[in-house]
């Protein structure tokens, strides 16, 4: 397609191998391939406007896994697509993801879309991230050109969204812990993938707050030397979001057992609380010491959302078979953070009373990420 080069040719951050080259070269003509299948597919949608391709190969940043010896190197993210169409037949996006994985050899991910998503949305790191690095697949060049601008401008993006990202990525971390202390299933290869993420995010959540976010990775972590609201473990945040970086490229296992990933996750546990509460400190102008100090905080943690809305957000919820206790006027989304900086703290009891539910470990956990995918 030649719009994109979906991973770096040589990452200055890691060594290159002989003949990495034409390896490189093989391995993007598979996805061009499997892209120019997938724009004949979509031509004949009814009501499409554009199917991009999002995420790190949209944006010329994937990761490339080398497996060890002379092998052919692989695909290591998931590939994520965005589809704005007015209607898509059953079973549509299933070919596709059936297509896409028998081609490539990783997990596709298609998200369908209303093309008027955009109208009335709000600028967000995940619209700023699409924006600005994407591959166009199928659609209208000029509809894309025609979304709002604001949604594309690094400045317009709430300091919440560096919150909102640690709590996204923070999700994770659980399943990780309940692998390495010998609980539910999980491995060390996927352990190493969320800790470079969250790595990832620690960094640029501050970065949000200071309002220096961009879209390469590259470049947020040369700005990590020039914000000034700094959270504690500061040096261990920009050492960890390099590395961070290094993975992205070019993805590799440690090799921890379960036992040895103990302590790194553990660490990783107490940064993200102390980032968290700091950051949510600095948004509200006020700290916290703790997480039942950011419950016992007085004001709203969303002043911009219209109280009457979010009553009706609840009343709305009470047809669900699960939901939240009654927050009043505040967002519900301030449950599901205030449960997550109890969890991350140890503290089942204030996680259970903000998620309104009576369940231990990794059910009450799931019960927090359930919570958090209806308002995210």
């Amino acid at each position: 397609m030649g719009e994109c080069l979906y991973f770096p040719d040589r990452p200055a951050e890691v060594d290159s191998r002989a003949g990495e080259g034409a390896s490189l070269a093989a391995l993007r003509g598979r996805i061009d391939g499997y892209l120019s299948w997938l724009r004949k597919e979509a031509a004949g949608l009814t009501g499409l406007r554009g199917l991009l391709l999002g995420g790190g190969y949209g944006r010329g940043e994937g990761g490339v896994w080398w497996p060890a010896g002379e092998a052919a190197p692989e695909l290591y993210n998931d590939m994520e697509f965005y589809l704005f169409a007015a209607g898509v037949a059953p079973g549509v996006v299933d070919k596709w993801i059936h297509e896409g994985e028998a081609r490539l050899g990783i997990e596709m991910e298609f998200k369908v879309m209303a093309p008027e998503a955009f109208a009335g949305a709000r600028p967000s790191m995940f619209y700023y991230d699409l924006l600005k690095g994407h591959v166009r697949v199928a659609g209208s060049a000029e509809w894309v050109a025609g979304l709002p601008g604001q949604l594309s401008e690094a400045a317009q993006i709430p300091v919440e969204e560096g919150s909102r990202l640690l709590v996204n990525r923070g999700m994770s971390l659980f399943r990780c812990l309940r692998w390495s202390a010998g609980e539910g299933e999980g491995e060390g290869v996927f352990c190493d993938r969320i800790a470079a993420k969250l790595r990832m995010a620690l960094g640029d959540a501050v970065l949000c707050l200071n309002g220096r976010y961009t879209v390469s990775c590259r470049e947020r972590n040369a700005r990590l030397s020039e914000v000034r609201r700094t959270p504690p473990d500061w040096p261990v945040i920009r050492e960890g979001h390099a590395e961070g970086v290094v993975f992205k490229f070019r993805p590799s296992a440690s090799g921890r057992s379960a036992a040895d990933w103990q302590g790194p996750l553990r660490e990783l546990q107490a940064i993200w609380l102390r980032t968290f509460l700091w950051l949510e400190g600095e948004r509200l102008g006020t700290t916290f010491a703790d997480a039942r100090a950011y419950t016992a905080y007085s004001g709203r943690l969303f002043p911009e959302e219209a109280a009457w809305k979010n009553v009706l957000r609840q009343v709305r919820d009470l047809r669900r078979p699960v939901r939240l206790p009654f927050s009043g006027g505040e967002h519900p989304r301030a449950r599901v953070w205030r449960a997550m900086a109890f969890l991350m703290a140890g503290d089942a009891a204030g996680a259970q009373a903000q998620l309104g539910v009576r369940l231990e470990g990794a059910a009450l956990e799931e019960a927090c990420r359930a919570a958090w995918k209806h308002y995210p």
